[in-house]
């Protein structure tokens, strides 16, 4: 995001890589991979780019939060990290204050339990050929301690919307989703987490696609947004204003249409006691 913020007020100023070049002595690759977050940025060179481009202060100020946001050794990224694109995902997460999630296909990674998010790389598992077990074991423990964001002494704030569809898929075996379930009407209860779902025959303009919307600082004169759009082998971040502003509006007419919180809790219930209940006394009766 500081990268992005950066490119745009060097092209605001009418200045190209070499013009700072010329001007400050630096190397046109080192402008390149600050602009492109293949680098950080000391404080004194973010100084001198300020004071080049005429910011203003609230620009510097917001700014200088984003750079002292920056985790210097980020633990989400063992050698065995996702994708580029996610790991980009995953740093803007870790410094977020408000997530606002659309889901349509599985249950959203920060509230997802062990054996759920076991069952799903498993699965990506018999696509992704070279993920060895121990790999897959660091991406669930991965999950598992991005969720302490979500219960910690200063929490992420999420508003999160999912299809009620996800409730009747199913992940791993009966048990796998009865706990998934238990689980998602637990962590709706937090203060700081609203979930609702959107019912199979509700309104929608929206029939595929997976996004998420991170503020840093909402309602303030600082504050910083993007858009993570999740395909389903790679994902897209935006920091452009307009794709912003559409995604924000899809989401508010998505919340026009789901449940409150209250009934999403009574159809999660309702869904696990008519439909994984049963199916773990079969399974049980079948063990036997």
């Amino acid at each position: 995001m500081l990268a992005a913020e950066l490119r745009r007020m060097r092209e605001s100023a009418f200045l190209t890589g070499e013009d700072l070049k010329a001007r400050l002595g630096w190397s046109t690759s080192k402008v390149s991979r600050i602009e492109n977050a293949r680098i950080g940025i000391s404080t004194e060179d973010l100084d001198i780019l300020l004071d080049l481009y005429q910011a203003t202060a609230a620009d510097r100020q917001r700014l200088m939060k984003l750079l002292d946001d920056s985790p210097a050794h980020p633990w989400w990224r063992p050698p065995s990290a996702p994708s580029n694109d996610f790991r980009q995902y995953l740093d803007f997460e870790a410094v977020a204050d408000l997530i606002e999630e659309w889901e349509l296909r599985v249950v959203p990674g920060l509230f997802q339990v062990e054996s759920y998010a076991r069952s799903l790389l498993n699965a990506w598992k018999k696509v992704e050929h070279t993920l060895t077990p121990r790999e897959l074991d660091e991406r669930v423990a991965l999950r598992m301690r991005r969720q302490d964001r979500v219960t910690s002494a200063n929490p992420l704030q999420l508003n999160v919307i999912i299809d009620e569809s996800i409730l009747l898929r199913r992940i791993g075996d009966a048990a796998v989703m009865h706990a998934q379930l238990a689980r998602l009407i637990e962590i709706s209860e937090l203060p700081n987490v609203t979930l609702r779902i959107l019912p199979l025959d509700a309104d929608r303009e929206i029939m595929e696609g997976n996004f998420t919307l991170i503020k840093l600082s909402p309602g303030e004169e600082i504050e910083q947004r993007l858009v993570y759009i999740d395909g389903v082998v790679s994902g897209t971040i935006s920091t452009d204003d307009t794709h912003i502003y559409q995604y924000q509006r899809t989401f508010e007419n998505l919340a026009d249409h789901a449940l409150t919180p209250e009934l999403t809790r009574d159809l999660i219930a309702r869904h696990d006691q008519q439909r994984w209940i049963p199916a773990m006394a079969q399974q049980d009766n079948h063990s036997k």
